[in-house]
């Protein structure tokens, strides 16, 4: 790639429970550079959770969001578009009534994809952005409706699962309280478990090397603690210690986090910590790339 004309450039964009992102990436699927990055924290799944229903002052949030993609793209050249929606419109009863809605307004069409392809994507990215070596990766993505989960390496993947649990839909189905009551943690514990029932025995057998996050809710929870050598099980029990305890409002002043992150780094940091429990993982590292990422490789390695 001499030059500017011959470069590949793509945009992606994951519509998610909690946040929706838009990246575009230039290059190839083995060398590329992100050309540009917005997140915009719409939470459409807002209300939603009590009865699968979309809300109008969320989904008019989002729209807007799409409104200020779509202008954002007119000025760049852009040889191929994907946006892809997860679990917030995978669960959602009217998700098709707002993919037409979004469609009607910007002229864009969002793809819902399945828990497992975002689980593989989400690995592709994972792996792409640390040295895993030649060690088995558990790859974890913690988002806000849903939780997803790989075993692989660089070459393949080996299992890709999705659980629809996520900090969000336990936030709003569980923690009522600011702080939370203990019944209401034990009853997110609870959901947890019956949740991830069968996941854990199913990547357990594949005896992994190494356990690794992506950015979202483990990269809010890694970028808080900032560790020396990735996030030990014990301290991260040590923090849920005192997150557990605290309003929201002093989880932001402690964090200096925006309100989206803030109201669910503890749903996130319980989710994180059964996982590892449940799994014997005394560690977790961070990856620098996820769906996002996974989404470029995947667009920037097709013929056309």
């Amino acid at each position: 790639m001499d030059n500017i004309s011959d470069m590949r450039r793509v945009a992606v964009v994951d519509l998610g429970t909690n946040a929706m992102r838009l990246a575009i990436g230039e290059g190839s699927a083995d060398r590329y550079t992100l050309a540009k990055y917005i997140r915009y924290p719409n939470r459409l799944s807002q209300g939603m959770f009590s009865d699968g229903m979309l809300k109008q002052h969320a989904m008019e949030r989002t729209l807007e969001a799409f409104d200020d993609i779509r202008s954002l793209l007119d000025g760049y050249r852009i040889d191929m578009l994907r946006l892809v929606a997860t679990s917030v419109l995978r669960t959602a009863k009217n998700a098709r009534q707002f993919v037409e809605l979004v469609r009607g307004r910007t002229g864009f069409d969002v793809e819902i994809i399945s828990g497992t392809e975002e689980a593989r994507l989400i690995h592709t990215g994972a792996v792409d952005g640390i040295d895993v070596g030649s060690r088995l990766a558990f790859v974890v993505d913690i988002g806000g409706g849903s939780t997803e989960l790989s075993v692989g390496d660089r070459d393949g993947i080996r299992a890709a699962l999705s659980v629809e649990t996520g900090a969000v839909r336990l936030r709003e189905g569980f923690l009522h309280h600011d702080p939370p009551m203990r019944d209401e943690l034990d009853a997110v514990l609870s959901s947890i478990d019956s949740s991830f029932k069968g996941t854990f025995e199913r990547i357990r057998a594949l005896r992994p090397d190494i356990q690794i996050g992506v950015p979202g809710n483990i990269g809010t929870i890694y970028n808080t603690l900032k560790p020396a050598d990735g996030l030990a099980i014990e301290d991260l029990k040590i923090f849920y210690g005192e997150l557990s305890a605290m309003s929201i409002g002093q989880i932001k002043s402690l964090t200096g986090l925006e309100a989206d992150k803030a109201d669910i780094l503890l749903p996130g940091l319980m989710i994180l910590i059964r996982i590892m429990d449940s799994l014997n993982t005394g560690r977790c590292y961070l990856s620098q790339k996820g769906l996002l990422h996974g989404l470029l490789i995947s667009l920037l390695g097709e013929t056309y």
